[in-house]
């Protein structure tokens, strides 16, 4: 729990409108508090709150650390009135396409979803791409293939995302090295 969300806003769906948008700026300014704190402690070098130019796209909150990695925060306090991410609501926020962006700018960035919302897929896909061996066909064939069609097919959909083709060696690659880079706070 970030803090002062309390309980009650965490299990209840937000209302549209005005409302809605009151509690996502209260809930981003909660998560831009925490990343600042983080400075004084040491931890983030400087926090910037709604970048400018190519820093911008898909970015809340940028955060750099002491050695000089760049995190795109994006902030979402729901999604609608599920208790979850699942792939097409990602997708229907244009967050993978944001994060291939910043991915592709160079291996410094790193991009997260904060939300107190589970993705659970999301957050096994990025374990999985940090235990793997390195090599494509293991993690595709032991790690992707052999989980359930659902998690399968969620793969599956963010590689066609990131337009990678996971057919593809060179691909599949590149898929473990975004998922490295891709947090789930």
């Amino acid at each position: 729990m970030l803090l002062g969300i309390c309980e009650r806003d965490e299990i209840m769906p937000l209302e549209i409108g005005g409302r809605a948008d009151k509690q996502g700026n209260k809930y981003e300014i909660n998560c831009i508090i925490y990343e600042m704190l983080k400075v004084l402690d040491e931890t983030n070098y400087s926090v910037i709150i709604e970048a400018l130019g190519t820093d911008e796209i898909g970015t809340d909150i940028l955060v750099t650390t002491f050695d000089g990695l760049k995190e795109h925060q994006q902030c979402k306090a729901r999604n609608t009135s599920k208790e979850y991410w699942n792939i097409s609501d990602l997708k229907a926020k244009d967050i993978f396409s944001t994060w291939k962006i910043q991915l592709n700018r160079d291996n410094s960035r790193r991009v997260s979803l904060v939300s107190p919302m589970a993705c659970t897929f999301l957050y096994d896909l990025h374990n999985r791409a940090c235990n793997t061996s390195g090599k494509a066909e293991d993690f595709y064939s032991m790690q992707i293939m052999k989980s359930s069609k659902e998690f399968q097919k969620f793969y599956k959909s963010f590689c066609a995302e990131m337009d990678l083709d996971c057919d593809k060696e060179v691909d599949v690659l590149k898929s473990i090295d975004y998922l490295k880079r891709i947090f789930y706070k």
